[in-house]
């Protein structure tokens, strides 16, 4: 996750590997072995603490629909109805057509369209600083008011009850555990 400012400026970074406590799926696309989540977090140790970071923002993604119906899922399963509705945030593949020429959806094309680095692939936190830096690049390209400025009028005013979890420690991929924040 990465925070950014109205100007598009970074203001937190935060990621975390999370045990699903089911099977890891392709783990020749992502690259993430048993191994790798070995020691990581479940959902409901990280819930409170991604709750407090999602609070108050208009959420944006690469692929926002996917990623969003995968946070909708797992609060679910929580019993807690926080479901991300992708329709209230801003999806970076989608504004491709509109911000991008020609016609490219992937994150790495749009990258490269941007001339936006991508280091790596599929490891959550560089995915989504290349979709931060590809918003970065609309909103240049918008100028001053954004198409999606009527999604900041959507985001809730008052904190909601925050679920548990909010004192678990990170794990990312080839790096020790860090602890929570204070």
């Amino acid at each position: 996750m990465i925070h950014l400012d109205a100007a598009g400026e970074v203001t937190g970074e935060w990621a975390t590997l999370v045990d699903p406590e089911r099977d890891l799926g392709p783990e020749h696309v992502h690259g993430i072995t048993a191994a790798h989540v070995r020691d990581a977090p479940r959902f409901t140790d990280i819930a409170g603490t991604l709750a407090a970071l999602l609070h108050g923002r208009v959420v944006a993604a690469h692929n926002l629909p996917f990623d969003a119906r995968f946070i909708s899922y797992e609060f679910g399963r929580l019993g807690i109805d926080r479901a991300l509705d992708h329709r209230h945030g801003v999806c970076t593949m989608s504004w491709a057509a509109h911000f991008l020429p020609g016609d490219p959806r992937t994150l790495a094309h749009c990258c490269a369209a941007a001339g936006i680095p991508l280091n790596g692939r599929h490891e959550a936190l560089l995915d989504a600083r290349a979709a931060a830096g590809l918003l970065r690049h609309y909103m240049r390209r918008a100028g001053p008011v954004p198409p999606w400025r009527r999604l900041f009028d959507l985001v809730p005013p008052a904190r909601t009850p925050e679920p548990p979890g909010t004192a678990a420690r990170w794990l990312r991929r080839g790096v020790p555990a860090e602890p929570p924040p204070p």
